[in-house]
């Protein structure tokens, strides 16, 4: 009998934060097509009351208006420190 090895699961919290982190940025498209998280927003929200130092900026595409988030360069560093889950990921 084979047993599996499971590795444990990212919170969509650490998914987004991680995403970010290693300088790409992210909407809502990309959040469900890459890490199939439906409220990027809420996610935000948690990060942000955890401290983390997210920008944001409103685009308008074919019409559509959206928002694309992501952590500035330079609280990159600042932030790869504390890559801890928190008590709010989801």
């Amino acid at each position: 009998m084979t047993t599996s090895r499971h590795m444990p699961v990212k919170s969509q919290n650490v998914k987004v934060k991680e995403h970010m982190l290693a300088g790409h940025t992210i909407d809502t498209w990309q959040a469900y097509k890459l890490h199939t998280i439906t409220c990027l927003a809420q996610r935000i929200y948690d990060l942000k009351k955890a401290g983390v130092p997210i920008s944001s900026k409103m685009v308008t595409r074919n019409g559509k208006r959206f928002c694309v988030y992501w952590i500035a360069a330079e609280d990159r560093s600042s932030s790869t420190n504390d890559m801890g889950a928190t008590s709010n990921d989801k």
